[in-house]
This record gives C-alpha cells, structure tokens and sequence, in this order.
C-alpha cells in the first residue's frame, strides 16, 4: 500500500508521529503573527497619529498616505500568514483523527496475536482462521486510504498556503498590490530559477538548498494523478503552481535543473557521515513532479467557456536544452555535435534526468508528447547499448549498468501515459496522423537527422526483441498491458477513446512480436525468424510473457474465435486476428511459469461459465453448436500453446547441453593435444621408458585412452506429447467438468443433447491439438523456423 521508495507512511513511522507538532507551529506562527507582526503594522500608523499638530501640511499627509498604504498591504501579509496557520491547525486536525482510526484497526489485529508489517499487511498466522485476518486485513485498508489522502491533501494545502505567503512577502514595498500573490507563481518560479542555473555555474550548494526550500510540494493530490491515470482532465491545478514551474524550468534550464537534481540526490542518499535528508527527498519528488505536471495535456488550471481545459500543460513548457536531452537520439546526431565527447556528455545528462524522473511519484503521469518522447529515448538508449560495443567511450562497468537502469526509467515513466504507449506501438498521434521523427519542437535544430516518420516496428525490434532489461522487462510490458483491460470498455467502438486505442494496441501485438508476411516468417540476422528472436527475448524478459498472458485472459475471445484481421469497432465483439497470429502470441505468453498459470487458470474459469450454460440448458439451441466450437478451440489452443513452449525450452536446454557437453569434450581433448606436442618436441633422456611415455600419446592408443577417460557424449533426445494422449486428456476434462455441473442443474439438457455436447466438443478439440500440437522435430522447426533448432530423434 505504501509507494515505492516512500518511507514516510510506513507503519512504524506512522505510529511515531507527533501529531501535537502541527498543532504548536500553528500557536507559534499565530503568537509571532499577531503578538510581534501584527503590532508592529499598526505602530507606524500610531505614530503618526500621536504627532497630533506637530507636523502637518503637504509632506505630512504624502508620508501619512505611504504609510496607509503600507499599513494596508501589511494587514494583507498577515491575513496570508493567518490562513497558514488556519491550513495547518486543520491539518492537525484532520491527520489525527485518521491516523487514530487507522492504528486503532492495527491495535485490532495485535489484539489477535498477529503482526502488521510496515507496509500495512498482516501475514498469515497458523492457528487464525484466514477470514479473520482478511476481515482486520479489510479493516486497515479502509482506513490506511483515507489517512493517506488527508496527508496527501493536507500537505498540498499547507503548500499552496505557504507559497502565498511567502510571494506576498516578496511583492510587499513594490508597486504591486500583495493580494497579486496568486498570479506572481511565474515571477517568483523565474527568480528561482535564474538562481538555480546561477548556483549551477558557481557550484554552491546553499544556494541550491535555499531554491529546493521554495519548490511548490505535493503538486497534485491523489485523487487528481488518479484522474490522470484513467485519461481524465484535472483542471484544479492552482495556476500559481502551474506558473512557478513553467517559469522555473523555463530559466533554471537543463545545467539549473540537473545540478538541482544531483544536489538532491546527494542529500537523500545515507552515507556514512550523514543520514538520508527526507526533506531533499520530498524536494526531489516535488521537482520530478513539477517537470511531469506542466507538460501533461490533461493538466491545467480550470475549464474555459469553449468547456475545455484552460491553460493545458504541453511538452513546449520544458525549455529547448531539456527537450534536446529527451528528443535527440544519439544514432540522428549529425555534424560538429556528434562525436564521441558529445555523446558520452549526453548519456551522463540523461543518467540525472532519468535519476530525477525515478524520484516522482509513483501513480504521477506525464504529458502525452513528454512520455512518447521518455519512450523513444528510453529504445535509443537501448539499441546505442546493444550496437555499440555496450557502452559510450570512456564508461566503466557500472556506468554503463547505470546507463541502461536510466533507459529503464525513462520506459517506466513514459508508460504510465497510455496515449503514449498507444502512440509508441501505433505510429499513429490520437488524430490519426503518424508521428513525426523529429518531435522537439525545433530543440534538435540542425545537429539532428529527421527521417520522415516514426517507425514503431523498429521500436519493437529494440524494446521487445534485442534487449535485455534490468527489470526483466516490467517496464516494457506496460507498454501493452493496460490495453487487455480497456478492450470491451463501454464505448470501445468509438474512435478517440481508450478502447478503440486498446484494442487497435492489442490488434497490432501480432505484427509487432511475430512480423511476417503472408504466411512467410519475416527473417532477420542470422537468418533467425523475428519470431524466433522473440521468443528469446521473452525468456531473458521473463515479464514480457508474463504481461501477454494477462492481455490474453482479459481476450479469450479473441482466441476462442479466430477471423480475419479486420477490426469491428464493437466492445462486444472480440478482437480479431489470424489463426498463426492467436497461436504465436499464446505461445510467446506460456514462455514462463507464471504465464502458464495465468491462462490455464482463465481458461478454466471460461470453461466453468460455458459448462454451467451448457449443463442449465441457457445456451440457444442455434447458438449451441458455434458455442461447443468456440469452447473446443479455446482449449485446444491453449492447450498445445503450453506443450508446444514446453518443448521448445525442453528442447533449447538440451540442445545447449549437448553443445557444452561436446565443447567440454573437444576442449579436453585440446589439452591433450596441446600435451602431445610437447611430448613430441621435447627430447627424453633415456631409452624404453622415454618411448613408452611417447607411444602412449600416438594416435591410436591416445584416441582409446581419451574415449575411455572421456567418453564422446551421447546427444540428449527431446521427447514430444503424443497427441492422442492429449486429446484424450482435454476430452476427458470437458466431460467431467460438465458432468459436475449436470449433477447439480434444475434444468437439465435432454441426453441426445448431452451426446452432441461430447461429440461436437471432441471433433473441434481433436482437429485442432491435431494440426497445432508440435509432435516431432520438423514441427518443432516450422513453429520457429531458423531458430535453435531440437536434436532430431532418429525416425521423427
């Protein structure tokens, strides 16, 4: 429940707070606002006032309206310091009663004998009913989310309150009124900025914590970066906030911003001389969020009269050296910028950027063209890692580690963006036109080579296909697995919205994991099938499969009833796709464990639906036959989709046995060899002996002493599933599973019905394991044509 990284909510934490503190900076602002500010607003006016007829005339009244005026824009900076302290005696107020609520349910659970760990989870305790522990589990959660919401939504008050406070100060004595201090965000964003870039030049480091002291925190609230993550506009942003941020990006510039970030991250790391500072941490987040929240184009700062978002966020808030950072891609750079100094400077920048960026908050999404851009970076840097020797000029081990941890990030950022990821996969913006090369928005300038149009093919070929990432390729899969969820959205048929999109991604997964023409493979190097490459892949990205299997349960459909590849923009009707296309991507998904489980466990929930109509007589009588037909198939297929990804790891781990076993053997008999030369050119003293130790290494008698030392290795067999025996099995399935719900249905089908039942289901199950089910070698070769191929079996 707790956010990754976050420490601050943690149980432990929690249960040490002192609420109390809140409650006395608030008396100490208000004793300091009334009993020292407040008294000393009024003084001057009463001095005057005491001056009686002493001093009168022109000068008098000048200096008697200055000091009115003052007076008056004073009382204005002490009715902001007032609703400081208002914001922050309801904050107070409103954390510890949630908070008691909330330890009042742990105390509930240790009350039990159980434990509740940091993260507000209570382990399972031999000897407590599991209903117990859900109930209390249950408990905590209901209380845990509105606890951290009041946090989250106090503290961005007492934010907004502070920074009021703080302009109003700032425009006190100059020729604008204090109450401007809602529209002086940009002023004041500006002149910490400039400050930044400055500090940035001159490498001070106060001044850099006095700049990270005025960042706007909590920049949105929970409920609003929710909003966000479902594609929903948030027009509450305080246009002050939105103003300070464009401003200070504006003028901080890529140098301020970084060295900002590096400053930060110094300070939120424990060392040994001193402990991690939370305040830089909250100041780190604050400013990952600042960057993300002003480029979102769901973001901004109320609705116009046309009913759209007033002042949006856009990519362009970000200042051209940052955008070049982002949208420059080192394989474009032409020209005097394109050396191998420049290169290496670039991917030490993006390492910052992308140690900023992993520093937001975790449900915190960015802008549409921002997270696109964060994508396209994010397989730049990875083809740059797998093309170039693995690393820039100059980079150490763990440099280049850091490298492609930062591509992980940039990938993980951009994917929390689902018109992104729809983007990145698609080509295609959300007005249908292709997305340009080049999308800096004039930032690259002339150092960069713009190709016409993006290519999501090649995209894939980097992400999905060549890589190994860090996360074992979690990042990644985000990319496509948000879509299995949105494909029968309400609405889904209607172009623009998140379904129609979902379900053109999952429609596009074929062609961009297993690209073939016709009925033809599409090759690449090594005269290897792509498809072949990415199966690879999914085994050294364990979470690529892992992802599909969950698109394809929320799409069982789909697979159940295989058409043409021709979309109908229904949310009802499944997506559809050719026969090769459902099988490659069912056997791409059961490449893992996990993956098996997740569509073996789906496709028995859809057979436990199907047999309840079937066994209550709920299916039409016209309807029955397409539903036997569609039940066979779905099972069929998933069926020799995990036998047949089975045998092909079987048959790769065996193959690489006999290949390290026959390496092992050759090198053996290298050293012999390598030994038998030097028997041969150095001369032994001495007569029999000497030439019985020569004899020993000639060939035939060195050949027999080498076998029988170490034997030539026998190749491993692959064993295939013999068909009938799985037909049998699946057949076997269907009739008890049928027979379980018959035993206990009120309206049971008459028998010849039944007969139909089984007969039907065993012709489609039967035909289908028959064709699909890789049985022998050459299957195994035309499932993944010019791939590692299984040892053939004598006779197969």
């Amino acid at each position: 429940m707790v956010a990754p990284g976050s420490t601050s909510l943690l149980r432990s934490n929690v249960e040490k707070w002192r609420v109390p503190a809140l409650t006395d900076l608030a008396a100490a602002l208000a004793k300091a606002n009334n009993e020292t500010f407040g008294v000393n607003i009024e003084q001057p006016k009463k001095h005057f006032a005491d001056l009686g007829t002493s001093w009168q005339g022109a000068a008098y009244n000048a200096a008697y309206d200055r000091v009115g005026q003052d007076h008056d824009q004073a009382r204005k900076v002490w009715a902001y310091v007032d609703d400081l302290v208002t914001a922050i005696r309801n904050a107070a107020a409103d954390i510890d009663s949630h908070r008691t609520v909330l330890l009042t349910k742990v105390n509930d659970a240790r009350s039990h004998g159980l434990t509740v760990a940091d993260n507000w989870v209570i382990p399972d305790k031999d000897g407590v009913p599991v209903d117990t522990i859900n109930a209390l589990q249950d408990a905590i959660n209901l209380a845990f989310y509105p606890f951290r919401d009041a946090v989250a939504n106090t503290a961005t008050k007492i934010s907004e309150a502070a920074e009021l406070v703080r302009t109003a100060g700032d425009l006190f004595g100059s020729d604008l009124d204090v109450t401007d201090a809602p529209s002086q965000g940009g002023r004041t964003g500006a002149e910490d900025g400039k400050e930044a870039a400055e500090a940035a030049k001159n490498g001070d480091p106060a001044k850099l914590d006095e700049v990270a002291a005025h960042l706007p925190t909590h920049v949105l609230t929970p409920e609003q970066m929710q909003a966000l993550s479902e594609g929903k506009d948030v027009p509450t942003l305080p246009a002050e906030v939105q103003d300070y941020y464009k401003e200070f990006f504006k003028n901080a510039g890529k140098d301020g911003v970084l060295a900002l970030q590096d400053h930060l991250q110094q300070e939120a790391t424990a060392t040994p001389d001193h402990p991690a500072s939370t305040v830089a941490a909250a100041q780190q987040r604050a400013l990952a969020d600042g960057m993300m929240t002003i480029t979102d184009e769901h973001v901004g700062t109320g609705i116009g009269p046309n009913g759209k978002l007033s002042s949006p966020g856009a990519y362009t808030n970000l200042p051209p050296d940052i955008r070049q950072l982002i949208s420059g891609r080192e394989q474009e750079y032409v020209g005097d910028k394109s050396g191998p100094g420049d290169t290496v400077r670039r991917m030490q920048d993006r390492m910052k950027l992308a140690n900023l960026l992993g520093n937001a908050d975790p449900n915190m999404t960015g802008g549409t063209t921002f997270s696109t851009e964060l994508g396209r970076q994010a397989q730049s840097m990875a083809q740059y890692l797998d093309s170039s020797g693995g690393r820039p000029i100059g980079f150490t081990d763990e440099e280049t580690k850091s490298l492609n941890d930062a591509a992980t990030k940039f990938l993980n950022t951009a994917t929390r963006n689902h018109e992104a990821d729809y983007q990145l996969l698609t080509g295609h913006g959300l007005d249908g036109q292709k997305i340009p090369a080049d999308l800096s928005f004039g930032a690259n300038g002339n150092q960069y080579r713009s190709p016409g149009d993006y290519d999501p093919q090649k995209f894939a070929d980097t992400v999905f296909r060549n890589h190994t990432w860090p996360d074992q390729g979690k990042a990644a899969s985000n990319l496509f697995e948000w879509a299995g969820q949105h494909t029968h959205d309400p609405g889904a048929q209607l172009p623009g919205t998140e379904g129609n999109r979902a379900r053109e991604v999952v429609a596009k997964l074929p062609q961009l994991l297993a690209p073939h023409h016709g009925d033809s493979l599409d090759m690449g190097p090594g005269n290897k099938s792509l498809v072949q490459s990415t199966t690879d892949s999914f085994n050294k990205n364990p979470e690529f499969a892992n992802s599909l299997s969950r698109v394809i349960t929320g799409n069982l459909d789909s697979f159940a009833d295989q058409g043409t590849t021709l979309m109908r923009h229904d949310p009802n009707i499944p997506v559809e796709m050719q026969l090769r296309d459902s099988q490659r991507l069912l056997f791409l998904a059961n490449q893992t464990e996990e993956g098996r489980q997740t569509l073996e466990t789906a496709r028995q929930s859809y057979d436990n639906a199907v047999a309840y109509q079937l066994a209550n007589n709920q299916i039409a009588p016209e309807s029955q036959v397409d539903t036997i037909r569609k039940l066979a198939t779905l099972d069929a297929h998933i069926t020799d989709s995990r036998y047949n990804a089975l045998t092909y790891q079987h048959g790769n781990d065996i193959a690489q046995q006999n290949d390290q076993a026959l390496k092992s053997y050759n090198q053996t008999k290298d050293i012999s060899d390598v030994a038998k030369k030097i028997v041969d050119a150095v001369p032994v003293p001495g007569g029999p002996v000497g030439t019985t130790v020569k004899n020993i290494a000639e060939d035939q008698a060195y050949k027999a002493i080498m076998n029988g030392v170490n034997p030539p290795p026998t190749p491993h067999l692959l064993q295939f599933p013999y068909a009938d025996e799985v037909q049998k099995s699946g057949n076997d399935e269907f009739g008890t599973r049928l027979q379980t719900f018959l035993d206990y249905s009120a309206n049971r089908p008459p028998q010849q019905t039944l007969n139909s039942y089984y007969t039907q289901y065993q012709d489609n199950y039967d035909s289908t394991i028959d064709s699909t089910l890789v049985k022998n070698s050459s299957d195994l070769e035309q499932l993944a044509t010019g791939g590692q191929q299984a040892p053939k079996k004598p006779g197969s």
